[in-house]
């Protein structure tokens, strides 16, 4: 049951992307600096279950979090090596159950937290024995609860289960098929199969969850394939993979089979260019998100435009999830006066409307409504093309 509001709402949203070739930039945020909203050369970015977007802000030793309207939202982390602190967190992955997991690169651990941001667990420690790193640059999260770390300076990925038990660990140095230089992004596609950006090696190489390799692509150069640094990959949920090509200043886009499907960017500081980007991070309707690295220091959102999603599709997902009759009524009268506020043009009541039930939603969550659920319906509400971001929520 907790995942079924989260299901349902990424499928909904999924089913309302448009099947059009405009994808493109939407907005960019962010600049040098250390204020709410400003960063010093982010690496990593997440999008949670609940919609919003983790940046993990390296020089400034945080994670930073916005909502679905790139709103300023939270954050936490200090320089220092305390369980809440952190030394230029490099990645960081959304896992189930709404938890984070953060690549503490100097502090060679990972560190998890909840979606508030308080500590839950650590692992790790310098070396290069089992468990320890030597600058764990990025971490993913696979469909089973796995964590995968892609251990830059030990040359090698190490595999975990999701308490933080070491598991497994492939690769060394050198250039051979599954061996690294300097490995610093890492993500897990659909079907569990694990991608490691190589980055001195130029490519991105595919192994299955066991770590047995399966293919590779990718060599120094500028044209379609060829890759001058690639620090971050992501996979979005139809296999397509993402890479941010840093030194090339621009992202390429790849069939699972590293096979070319599109490219864009260039060196610059205007929307859709880019001054080396370290980290893709993908969202549930094939939206990208990318951070970049200093001078421009800021988040870059690509996507389709305007969400559709509806009010409609929020009742169906409302209905969907079999909530106490009591909660289900509340929840659903709520959306019906939103959809006639919406109807008669009445765009600030609506946005009050929806502002209401975020915070019953809120105040339901984990006592009648399961979190990951109140969540991804949140989420939902954020996503909404009339009433959310336009409404100012």
């Amino acid at each position: 049951m907790l995942w079924l509001a989260a299901a349902v709402i990424a499928t909904l949203l999924l089913l309302t992307t448009p099947a059009r070739a405009d994808f493109g930039p939407i907005d960019t945020w962010g600049e040098p600096g250390a204020d709410p909203g400003q960063f010093n050369s982010p690496s990593g970015a997440a999008v949670g279950v609940d919609g919003r977007l983790y940046v993990a802000d390296t020089f400034n030793h945080r994670i930073q979090v916005f909502d679905a309207c790139h709103r300023y939202s939270d954050q936490w982390g200090t320089l220092g090596s305390d369980p809440d602190q952190l030394n230029s967190p490099l990645g960081i992955a959304a896992g189930p159950g709404g938890l984070l997991y953060v690549a503490d690169a100097n502090n060679n651990r990972i560190v998890v937290f909840d979606s508030t941001g308080s500590f839950v667990r650590l692992w790790g420690g310098v070396g290069s024995g089992e468990g320890q790193f030597k600058i764990p640059a990025a971490v993913a999260v696979g469909p089973q609860g796995d964590v995968y770390v892609a251990d830059a300076d030990n040359n090698r990925v190490q595999r975990f289960d999701s308490s933080g038990a070491f598991v497994s660990s492939w690769g060394k140095l050198g250039s051979s098929s599954g061996e690294f230089r300097t490995p610093f992004g890492i993500a897990v596609g659909p079907g569990g199969d694990v991608y490691v950006a190589d980055t001195i090696n130029h490519r991105i190489q595919v192994f299955d969850a066991s770590g047995k390799y399966l293919r590779k692509w990718g060599a120094l150069g500028s044209a379609a394939g060829q890759f001058r640094m690639p620090r971050g990959v992501a996979v979005d949920g139809e296999g397509n993979v993402y890479v941010a090509d840093t030194f090339n200043n621009r992202i390429q886009v790849f069939d699972s089979d590293g096979n070319p499907l599109s490219t864009w960017g260039s060196l610059g500081s205007e929307l859709g260019q880019f001054n080396s980007p370290l980290g893709v991070a993908t969202g549930p309707r094939g939206d990208l998100f990318t951070v970049e690295n200093n001078p421009n220091s800021r988040v870059q959102h690509f996507g389709f435009g305007e969400p559709t999603m509806s009010i409609d599709d929020l009742t169906e997902a409302v209905i969907a999830l079999g909530l106490p009759h009591g909660i289900e009524t509340s929840l659903l009268v709520k959306l019906r006066v939103a959809q006639k506020e919406l109807d008669r043009g009445q765009t600030a009541q609506t946005a009050h409307s929806l502002k209401a039930l975020i915070a019953e939603l809120s105040a339901q969550r984990g006592k009648k409504i399961p979190p990951a659920s109140a969540d991804a319906l949140a989420a939902g509400i954020q996503a909404l093309g009339s009433g959310g971001c336009s409404a100012s929520l």
